[in-house]
């Protein structure tokens, strides 16, 4: 079987622009659609939400954010009608999944 070395080989003959272009490329092949939450998972993360709040305790989030999904952990509490995760401000449309801890 031939060993192949992929792009390493070819990126001596590459121009700079090439391979920023094609890190691009890769990085683009990451990025995902928002998940379409239907209403009984979102009325499932309203209650999870609420708990957190009522028990004061730590929570894991799974949150949409520049076409990427991230993992958030901490505790949740509300300043001026917007929720918080700690110090990050969290849009609730972004999140996708709730974890008490």
């Amino acid at each position: 079987m031939i060993k192949d070395r992929g792009n390493i080989k070819w990126t001596s003959l590459m121009l700079t622009e090439h391979r920023e272009k094609l890190k691009e490329l890769y990085e683009r092949d990451k990025d995902i659609k928002k998940p379409l939450l239907d209403e009984q998972h979102l009325e499932r993360l309203d209650f999870l939400l609420g708990e957190a709040l009522r028990l004061k305790a730590n929570i894991e989030v799974l949150y949409y954010e520049n076409r990427r999904l991230h993992y958030y952990q901490g505790r949740i509490n509300l300043k001026a009608n917007d929720l918080y995760l700690d110090d990050k401000k969290l849009q609730p449309a972004n999140i996708v999944d709730i974890t008490i801890m």
